[in-house]
Parts: C-alpha cells; structure tokens; sequence
C-alpha cells in the first residue's frame, strides 16, 4: 500500500472533517473527554490551517486517512507548564490536531505520519518541536513516546478537561 504525507490544501476540507469526526468518535468511545462538545478543531478551525498554510494529510493511495499541523508561534497553556519545564525559549512549532483514521490504525502509521511532520518542521528550519495530548489518550501517548519526545510536564488549555500531557523534541 503507498503512503506518503503532503501539505494539505483548501479543496481536502471535506475530507479532513471526515478524518477529524472519525477521530471523535474514537476518542468518545475510549472515553477520552477531548475533541468533545464541538471543542478541538473545527469547520473553522481547520479552514484557517488550509489558508495559513499549516495543515499536512497523510494519505493512502488517493484517500485522506490522517491529518495535522505544524503551528507556529507561542500556544495558548504553554507558557504555563507545571511539574518541570521547556527546555530552550519562545521560538518552537507545536504539533496540533493529529488524527488518523480507524481503517489504518495498528499499522504503523501514526508514527510514520508524525515523523514525517518532524522532517517536516526540521525542513522548515524549527528544531523545538512541541505536542501535547489528554491523560486518558494513552494510544496518543505511545506515539509521541516513540517518536522521540520527551514528557515535559503538565499544561491545562482554555477548554472543558483541558489538562494535557506535554512532551518536547529538540532536533539537532
């Protein structure tokens, strides 16, 4: 099967929406209080990705099946990390809105996806890479784990079960 990660662009939306919703119904049936109540990204939320030219999609063949960002600029908790704390400054990238859809699960895939955003963002010349995920996201965790990143401490977002898990990577 071919698989290969490319930037995402206005014309996926609709298939994006599919990926994130298929990630909601999975994060609600392992009871993971994220992405619930229409909190998490959004029609909205994901338009702008698509436009500040953020979003990447992880595709199968010809079908949508993961996506994702690299963000710039300081993120909303960061700056409040407790129980330890970031290694290096302000200036990183966070990787945001990881999802890959249920039909590629247990194959390897989201650690291959979230290693092409590490390329990625090390292309786009950031070596501070930052993500975060809820506590009960223990399958998020293991990716993050194996990827590299360092568990950094505890951040709480401005949303409903906004605690997280945040982890950094520093790239040489």
């Amino acid at each position: 099967m071919l698989y290969y990660v490319r930037k995402a662009e206005i014309s996926d939306l609709e298939d994006i929406l599919n990926v994130v919703q298929n990630g909601r119904e999975t994060l609600a049936k392992n009871n993971v209080p994220q992405w619930r109540n229409d909190e998490g990204p959004n029609k909205e939320v994901l338009t702008e990705d698509l436009r500040i030219g953020e979003g990447y999609v992880l595709i199968e063949v010809d079908q949508i099946v993961g996506y994702g960002t690299i963000t710039t600029g300081e993120q909303d908790g960061y700056a409040d990390i407790t129980d330890a704390s970031w290694l290096g400054g302000v200036d990183y990238v966070s990787i945001h809105r990881f999802v890959i859809t249920t039909s590629i699960k247990q194959k390897g895939m989201s650690q291959f996806f979230l290693g092409h955003l590490i390329s990625f963002s090390k292309m786009l010349g950031h070596s501070d890479l930052r993500v975060d995920t809820h506590p009960l996201n223990l399958g998020m965790q293991k990716v993050i784990d194996r990827s590299g990143f360092s568990y950094q401490g505890n951040i709480v977002l401005p949303c409903p079960d906004g605690e997280r898990k945040a982890y950094q990577l520093i790239l040489n």
